[in-house]
């Protein structure tokens, strides 16, 4: 029976494998169970036992990879977690989208996410909708940095500025400033610093 177990669990690391290298981001249960015929139910059980015994990395839902792919040389592979706010906070969602895969050299190693923009209130920092930026899991931040910020529920991307004990999270469009007003959390209100900006990706636009 043993050798029967470790055959499948081997069909699916390969699978795994080989549709994010014609996918570029990680199959679904449902994926794995129609290009290898395992029952759905047969595959999360595998999926579960193969992290718990560290040949995976799998967080229950569609974020699954095999360590060959955790390990590529060079490369950081960053998760794409869904939208951010980039003027009025929006509740946070965090929804797995794909991967991007950005060299070391650029990003460097460490745990990291990467989020969409919205809005316009970040576009003198470089920061236009659409834009891919990618976040530095980090709690702790410098002034000026450009950060994720959770505040009641709700996150938003804003430059954080330190004026003497006062915090203020600040947008970066100076010429629609009136239309972005400085965020200056109550007295109460629970911020948090979900990670520091550290670049940005767009696509060039032809025409």
């Amino acid at each position: 029976m043993r050798p029967k177990l470790n055959e499948r669990k081997k069909i699916i690391a390969d699978f795994i494998q080989q549709y994010f290298e014609e996918n570029d981001q990680n199959p679904s249960e449902r994926d794995i169970s129609e290009g290898t015929g395992i029952p759905p139910s047969s595959v999360h059980r595998f999926l579960a036992e193969m992290r718990d015994q560290g040949e995976i990395l799998f967080d229950g839902r569609r974020s699954v990879r095999t360590q060959k792919l955790d390990h590529i040389s060079g490369v950081n592979l960053i998760p794409v977690l869904g939208a951010v706010a980039c003027g009025p906070g929006q509740e946070e969602e965090e929804e797995f989208i794909e991967y991007l895969r950005m060299p070391e050299s650029l990003v460097g190693k460490g745990e990291m996410f990467a989020l969409i923009a919205k809005g316009e209130s970040m576009v003198d920092a470089g920061i236009h909708p659409g834009d891919y930026v990618i976040v530095r899991k980090n709690h702790a931040a410098r002034p000026n940095d450009i950060i994720v910020a959770l505040m009641d529920g709700k996150n938003n991307l804003k430059k954080l500025v330190q004026e003497g004990k006062k915090v203020i999270l600040r947008s970066c469009n100076q010429k629609n400033q009136h239309l972005y007003p400085d965020i200056l959390p109550e007295e109460g209100s629970e911020l948090q610093i979900q990670g520091v900006a550290i670049g940005v990706y767009h696509g060039l636009v032809s025409g």
